[in-house]
């Protein structure tokens, strides 16, 4: 093949998988690359947000924060469709509204009712959410992922919004362990 003919197949193959990711996320899909979930392909279904309960995996658009911007103009987190300018991320809910989230002052985990969540200890490279002990109010949800340390959830950048969820987030084809994302937090 010469160097023309191979360009073009990878500008095809781009283009091809640019449409398909396309259609996906019309049709309710999302492809998840990510660290922080299982990869693979899930399917984002309507749920209702003021009834969100703890453990549901969820689809969700990151606050408005200067920490998420930095995350996105630093190519952390992709471009996308969310108010954050980012694209969704798929996470699972620790606390919602009357639980108790404490972030510690020493950077280690996270606990939601008194309960540490795994590996839920910020980065040493990235502003942690400010320590202390909240109540989640209503209309809130705090969202962290125990299926990867480096998870980009709560622990930077707090509580969310329930109108920032899309909706959540169901298994299709993927590889991983979805019950590791929860870190114990169940209802």
């Amino acid at each position: 093949m010469n160097a023309r003919r191979i360009g073009f197949t990878a500008w095809v193959l781009a283009a091809g998988m640019a449409a398909g990711a396309g259609v996906a996320g019309v049709a309710g899909y999302c492809i998840n690359t990510t660290a922080s979930a299982p990869a693979g392909v899930w399917r984002i279904v309507p749920l209702d947000a003021q009834h969100i309960e703890r453990g549901a995996l969820v689809s969700v658009c990151p606050p408005m924060l200067g920490i998420v911007a930095a995350m996105r103009e630093g190519g952390y987190l992709h471009p996308g469709d969310c108010p954050s300018a980012t694209t969704p991320l798929l996470k699972p809910v620790v606390a919602v509204a009357g639980d108790t989230v404490t972030v510690p002052l020493d950077g280690g985990p996270m606990t939601v009712n008194g309960k540490p969540i795994a590996h839920s200890a910020p980065m040493p490279n990235i502003p942690a959410w400010t320590a202390g002990t909240y109540t989640v109010r209503p209309g809130e949800v705090w969202l962290l992922s125990s299926y990867s340390a480096g998870s980009f959830d709560s622990r930077y950048f707090g509580p969310v919004t329930v109108a920032n969820v899309r909706g959540q987030a169901l298994p299709i084809l993927i590889r991983g362990d979805v019950a590791a994302m929860t870190g114990g937090a169940q209802p």
